[in-house]
């Protein structure tokens, strides 16, 4: 037994889960984040997505890295390494604004995002919403529908092919 850690709580799982994931995401590394994800049921994964979020609160880039992967059909480090990254972009500037992620919008698969808050959205200054109008493929969903599509996409972390 080691004294250094004598009446010290231990990491759960769950934080070693969520500390090796925000730092593969500072790393930009999409295929070690695929591992972490492959591996995890459901609710390990809302969890650790959440801790997330959580840990890069303060980290505007690399949390619209983040929302760019979460929104990858197909995460592949090419992918990741192009210079233009819409969803990246589209996120950095609504997190900017003040939305928050996967509250507020949330990046869906393929360059689409979806507006979770749309009275948050509409008070956004209309240069912002017409960026984002122009830019990207918006579809609008509220309450039941949204968290329908939250689960599914966390979902396609468990049984990507």
């Amino acid at each position: 037994m080691c004294a250094k850690r004598f009446g010290q709580s231990q990491p759960t799982k769950i934080d070693k889960l969520i500390e090796s994931a925000v730092r593969y995401c500072h790393k930009r590394h999409p295929e070690a984040l695929d591992s972490s994800f492959d591996y995890l049921s459901v609710n390990l994964n809302q969890q650790v997505v959440t801790g997330i979020l959580t840990a890069l609160q303060k980290d505007i880039d690399t949390l619209s890295w983040f929302c760019d992967y979460m929104a990858s059909e197909i995460n592949r480090s090419e992918d990741n390494q192009k210079p233009h990254h819409p969803i990246a972009q589209l996120s950095k500037t609504l997190i900017t604004s003040g939305m928050e992620p996967f509250t507020d919008f949330m990046p869906y698969p393929g360059c689409r995002i979806v507006i979770l808050n749309s009275e948050k959205f509409e008070s956004l200054p209309e240069s912002v919403q017409a960026v984002v109008q122009q830019a990207f493929d918006i579809k609008e969903s509220i309450g039941k529908e949204a968290q329908r599509i939250n689960d599914a996409l966390l979902q396609e972390l468990v049984v990507q092919e």
